[in-house]
This record gives C-alpha cells, sequence and structure tokens, in this order.
C-alpha cells in the first residue's frame, strides 16, 4: 500500500471515529481540550495566534478564541481561497464578522475585516484528522496548511488540536509535511516535539 492509499484509509478510520461522538460528549470533551490549551505556557508566550473555526465533528475551538479574547491575545481566522489552493488569515474580532466559507466553515468576511501581518504571527492552532505522539500530522488532503507555512518568514509555534480519539500510533508522513511542536488534545499535552523547521 502507498503512502498515498494508507493516508486515505486511515482518514476514514478517524472520521467515522470521530462521527460516531455524541454531541454531549463533543462539547464535555471540547472543554476539557480549551483549559488544557489555555494552560499551555509555550502559548500563553505568544501573542499572534491563527486558530481555526469549527466544521460540522471537530473540536469545538470557540472555548479558547473567546478566552483568548480576554486575555488580550490577537487572534486570527483563516480564510480558504480555493481557486488560489492558500489561506489568507484574518483578524478575528468576534463572529459577527464571519460568514459562510466554501466548505460551509465560518470564516472572515473580507469587506468587514483586517488582513492579518503573517510577518507577525507566533503560533497556530492547527486542525487535522489525524496525530501522532511525535507529532505528525494528517491533515483532509487539501495541502492548505502546507502550502500557508511554506510562504511564512519565519516557523510559529504549531499545535495540533484535536478530540484523543484522533491520535493515532504513527501518521504517515511525506517529505512536504510539518511536524508539530505540541499537540492538545482533552486528555493530555504532548510535546514538545522537535518540529521540522521551514
Amino acid at each position: 500500500m502507498g503512502e498515498k492509499e494508507a493516508k486515505q484509509n486511515l482518514r476514514r478510520e478517524v472520521l467515522a471515529l470521530r462521527a460516531s461522538l455524541t454531541p454531549e460528549q463533543r462539547a464535555y470533551r471540547s472543554v476539557q481540550a480549551a483549559e488544557r490549551l489555555l494552560a499551555l505556557s509555550a502559548l500563553s508566550a505568544c501573542q499572534t495566534i491563527m486558530v481555526f473555526h469549527p466544521f460540522q465533528d471537530e473540536i469545538d475551538t470557540r472555548i479558547f478564541l473567546e478566552e483568548a479574547r480576554k486575555r488580550g491575545k490577537e487572534l486570527w481566522l483563516p480564510r480558504t481561497e480555493v481557486a488560489a489552493r492558500k489561506l489568507t488569515p484574518y483578524v478575528y474580532d468576534g463572529d459577527e464578522h464571519l460568514i459562510p466559507g466554501v466548505y460551509g466553515i465560518r470564516e472572515p468576511d473580507p469587506e468587514r475585516s483586517r488582513l492579518a501581518d503573517i510577518s507577525r504571527l507566533d503560533a497556530i492552532v492547527v486542525p487535522g484528522v489525524a496525530f501522532d505522539r511525535t507529532g505528525g500530522r494528517l491533515g483532509y488532503g487539501g495541502g492548505f496548511y502546507d502550502r500557508f507555512l511554506a510562504q511564512l518568514p519565519r516557523k510559529p509555534l504549531l499545535i495540533g488540536y484535536a478530540f484523543s480519539i484522533q491520535v493515532v500510533e504513527q501518521v504517515p508522513l511525506e517529505e512536504h509535511d510539518y511536524s508539530l511542536d505540541y499537540l492538545v488534545t482533552d486528555e493530555t499535552v504532548y510535546g514538545p516535539f522537535s518540529g521540522k523547521s521551514l
């Protein structure tokens, strides 16, 4: 089995597992994970943080978004530009400035949001399908985060954020895949790892 097929099989398995969580389980586990993410000292030292907005049965990042804003952090959300195959981050000023994006994910309205300055990015809370305990991440297959990271002037702190049931023994990695610095779940924090540099 090739790397591509292995990744597709793993995506199917983990997404099915994640979809099996009840709304109550997702809500409870999201609160547990948010507490761990907010307590992570490496992230607390960062001022500008890019976060993803939850989609379908993903872990809920809104708890972290609201609390981090109260603590004076500058938070960014990415806008997915499918035709250009890229992510463009905007400063998050509240849910009222979000609109449904191309995948149904709530994204910044470029008409009412400030474009972020990527040279100031300190950390990214990264979504994914599956993660392992050594910093490996399996995304959704679009390569958006890999391309975004490749254009940054310096490597930000990379923190995977997911439910513990999304942690697997080993994620199949390819040469272009970046490894994480930390992985935060509802059960524990993994890391720091020796992440691949830009």
